[in-house]
Parts: C-alpha cells; structure tokens; sequence
C-alpha cells in the first residue's frame, strides 16, 4: 500500500496516511478512490483447514434444497406464500410467536459468540467469505496467477492474451453466480418451483426468469467487483463486533510484545535487537481486506487466518517460533503472552 504525504497532528508529530488507519478503509486511498486488493495466494495448515471446511459448507448448501425429511424440504423460506420450513418442520403465520422467540435466542447467541470467538463466523463460515475466497478467488488464481500476475495483467493493454483471460474469468463468474441464484431462490420457493421454472417454457414463469436473471447479476457484481467491500461496508455484523468485543475476545491477533519493536533479521542471529517481526509485510499482502493486522483489531478483519498462514511460514524461515499472529486475546497478549491457537 502506498503512504502519501502527511498531516500534522495536534501535538505537532507528523503521520502518514498509513500510519493514520483507524481514519480510512484499508481499500481506500486518500484521495477517496477504491484501491484494488490483490491479495497472495494463500496457503498453511489455516487455509487447508478452512478449505476442507468450505467444501463441507457448499456441499450442504448446493444439496439443502433437494433434501426431504418426512417429505418436507429441509429449509424453505416461502415468504410470498408465508410458508417456512424448518428442519422439515413446517410453520405458518399463526405460528409467529415462536419465529420471534427463535430470532431473539439467535440475536442473544451471535452477541455472546461474537464476545467470546469475535468474527470466526466471517473468516470460516460465511458464504460471502466461502464463495469469494474458496471459489471466485481459486479461478481468479487459476486464470490470472497470483497477486503479481494480476497486477501486472490489469496494467498491461488489451492484448488477446488478457481479452481471453478476462473474458473466461468473467464468464464463468457469471455462470457461478446464475447457479448460485439458482439455488438461493430454491430455498425460497422450493426445488420444485424452481425446477418447473428452468425447464418450461420461459413464457411461462415470465417472473421467475426475471427474478433469477436478477439474483445472478447482483451475485456476479458482489464477486466479481463488489467483493471485500460487502464485509466492511454492506454487513452489519462487522460493525456489530466494534461493541460487542472486548479484552478476552478470541480473534486473530499479533502479539506485539514478541515482534516489537520490529526491524530486518537475519537467519540465525543469536540476540536480535528487534523483535520476532521482521516487517516484510507478508502478512499484509496476503489479506484479503488490505489491512495490517500489526495496528490492532480492526473493522476490517474478517479472521480469515491468512495472515497467520504467511506469517508462520517467514518465522519457519528465520528459524523463529510460529505464532507470531494467531488466534489470541488482547488480554492473553498482554498477559504473559498466553497462546491460545498456533
């Protein structure tokens, strides 16, 4: 990320915009354009766990619409027709009151989760996080290469070689998202609905092509251009985390009293004058947000372990112990430095 010139402070110290982070989104600039991510590709125990996980989660979400138990669907949200499907449990309007019992126990569950394990939510199980990271970005890999490939093609001119590759990353985007749309609205209408829609004549459920045609392009704009911005601007939950955290939170933290002060080590130095980081900004290049981690807990911060993955790997190297960022407390930090996950 670039830094830019400085501003003076009250007490007269001049800051960078970059060290001014808490003012501005990590994908912003200062002159209020977006600033493109280009995250590195991930890879370390973290992302292999988080992977196996994404597959079981989409494996469940693709196979939900379709399965039965006691012949009603295993989750239907039918608000036109005010029918909703629990488990294969049925409820209709008269049934409201127990609707408004579960939503306040889910309510007072995400406010005690959220203080104790922050936004594990966000970083292992949200579907905009699995999707984006988990498959849009795999084929982004895959068709671009990694964060410098990326760059380097969206800079370079419309060659055929980069008309090709946006033209099949864009296409398969948008084929994703009309599947993904496709089963979304299953969820609402239920299978049935929405497999009559599919293969009759598209004169014939005229609405329901419309409707999908819809859900596809708002889908395809959230992963292919909206992207990071859906967590840090559009989701609440984010926002909800800034009051319901606190010291003894559980989140993916740097351990400040280990890497402080942080400066350039070499391999093997027996009695570093600086801290464990080495301030190669690793893990600040491989997150998906554009922030570093090493400011603090941050609106920002999806706890998607990317980080933790990068940084693990340079402490490998220079032959320091793993953990350096990790899953801890502020509290666990400041005291004694308690690990909680490594």
């Amino acid at each position: 990320m670039s830094v830019s010139t400085t501003e003076k402070e009250e007490d007269g110290r001049e800051e960078t915009y970059e060290d001014n982070f808490r003012d501005h989104l990590g994908n912003v600039t200062q002159d209020g354009k977006r600033l493109k991510i280009y995250p590195r590709k991930p890879r370390g125990q973290y992302h292999t766990a988080r992977r196996a996980v994404s597959w079981v989660l989409l494996a469940i979400l693709f196979a939900g619409p379709f399965i039965r138990i006691g012949g009603q669907p295993l989750l239907l949200l039918n608000i036109l027709e005010r029918r909703f499907v629990l488990f294969g449990v049925p409820f209709w309007p008269q049934d409201l009151y127990l609707f408004l019992l579960t939503m306040l126990s889910l309510v007072v569950f995400v406010v005690l989760f959220t203080a104790v394990f922050g936004r594990l939510w966000c970083g292992w199980a949200c579907p905009q996080t699995v999707f984006m990271e988990m498959v849009f970005r795999k084929i982004e890999y895959l068709i671009e290469g990694d964060a410098s490939s990326q760059r380097r093609l969206d800079q370079s001119d419309w060659t055929s070689e980069k008309i090709f590759k946006k033209s099949l990353k864009h296409s398969i985007f948008f084929g994703l998202s009309f599947l993904i749309a496709n089963i979304f609205l299953a969820y609402i209408i239920g299978s049935e609905q929405l497999w009559d829609i599919v293969t009759d004549p598209p004169a014939e459920h005229l609405k329901g092509l419309v409707v999908i045609t819809l859900f596809s392009l708002v889908f395809y704009g959230v992963f292919a251009r909206f992207r990071e911005q859906a967590c840090i601007i559009v989701c609440p939950y984010g926002r909800w985390q800034s009051v319901m955290v606190n010291e003894d939170s559980i989140a993916v933290t740097y351990d400040f009293k280990r890497g402080e002060p942080r400066g350039k080590m070499q391999r093997g130095q027996e009695k570093p004058e600086n801290g464990d980081c080495i301030d190669c900004k690793l893990c600040v290049h491989a997150c998906p947000t554009g922030i570093d981690i090493r400011n603090g807990i941050q609106l920002e911060c999806i706890n998607c372990t990317a980080c933790m993955d990068a940084c693990d790997e340079v402490m490998e190297r220079v032959e320091r112990p793993r953990g350096l960022i990790r899953y801890s407390s502020y509290k666990g930090i400041e005291q004694s430095g308690r690990k909680m996950l490594t």
